[in-house]
C-alpha cells in the first residue's frame, strides 16, 4: 500500500512540474489577464504607468461597473471610448488575439489530420499547404464570376457539352 502511495505522489510531482514548466509563459503574464479578466478588482498601484489611469477611472465609473456585470468580456471593452481608454482597448485586443491565433492554428492542425491520412499519403506538401490555406481560410469564392471569365477561353459549343456532362 505504501509503495502505491508512493508511486501516486511521485506521479502527482511530476505532473505538477511538467504543468508548471508547460504553464510559465502565462505566469508572465498573469497581471495581463487578470487586468482583462476584473478590471474592476485590480490594484492599479501594481499596474504598468500606461494603464493606471484609465484603469482608476473605469472604476471610478459605476455604469461601466453595471455594464461589465451585465454584458460579456468584448462586449463591454467594445463599448470602451477610443478617446478616453485607448490602452485598456488596446490591452484587451492583445489578451483576446492570444486565443484567436491559437484557435486557428488548432483548426489547421485538425484539418491536415484530415487531409493527410493513410489513405492520401501520396498528397504532396504542395498540395497540402494548398488546402491547408483554403480551408482555414475566410474567403468565399465567387462561383458565377470564375465561370464567367472562364467562359471567354472556351467555345460556347465546348461549354453546352460541359453543362450537359455536369447534368449527368
Amino acid at each position: 500500500m505504501k509503495e502505491k502511495l508512493k508511486s501516486y505522489e511521485d506521479s502527482l510531482r511530476r505532473l505538477h512540474g511538467e504543468f508548471e514548466r508547460r504553464f510559465e509563459d502565462f505566469s508572465a503574464i498573469e497581471k495581463d489577464f487578470e487586468i482583462f479578466g476584473m478590471p474592476f478588482n485590480v490594484n492599479c498601484d501594481t499596474v504598468k504607468p500606461d494603464l493606471q489611469l484609465e484603469l482608476i477611472e473605469l472604476q471610478c465609473n459605476t455604469q461601466l461597473k453595471q455594464l461589465f456585470l451585465n454584458v460579456p468580456k468584448l462586449e463591454f471593452y467594445k463599448s470602451f471610448s477610443k478617446s478616453t481608454f485607448p490602452n485598456l482597448i488596446s490591452h484587451a485586443q492583445k489578451v483576446t488575439a492570444m486565443f484567436a491565433s491559437s484557435y486557428i492554428c488548432e483548426q489547421v492542425f485538425s484539418t491536415m489530420k484530415l487531409r493527410k491520412s493513410c489513405l492520401r499519403n501520396r498528397l504532396t506538401d504542395e498540395h497540402l499547404t494548398s488546402l491547408l490555406r483554403i480551408s482555414a481560410s475566410q474567403f468565399e469564392p465567387n462561383y458565377e464570376k470564375l465561370v464567367e471569365m472562364q467562359s471567354q477561353f472556351y467555345s460556347s459549343h465546348s461549354l453546352r457539352n460541359l453543362s450537359v456532362i455536369n447534368r449527368a
